[in-house]
């Protein structure tokens, strides 16, 4: 019985963190389209101060989200690895 909970709880987690994922792929789309849809619209200028401030601005944006998506990954993987320990 104990191994019936405990794995329901690690199904809940795994699917929460695969909310997590399907949430940090739309930001990274969607940040990939926002920028782009900003370029072709001359939103952002195109000078080298205003372009150099972008790309670490997105340089940032863009670790902080694989730095997620790795560590949400690793999280899935060691459920699964969990999952699989219980023997059902």
């Amino acid at each position: 019985m104990r191994s019936i909970i405990r794995k329901n709880i690690l199904d809940l987690e795994y699917n929460k963190q695969l909310q997590y994922l399907n949430a940090c792929i739309v930001l990274f789309f969607t940040y990939i389209i926002g920028v782009l849809i900003a370029f072709f619209s001359r939103q952002i200028s195109h000078n080298k101060n205003d372009l150099i401030s972008f790309f670490i601005i997105s340089f940032f944006v863009l670790v902080i989200i694989l730095f997620f998506l790795t560590n949400i990954k690793i999280k899935m993987k060691n459920i699964v690895n969990e999952i699989e320990k219980l023997n059902l």
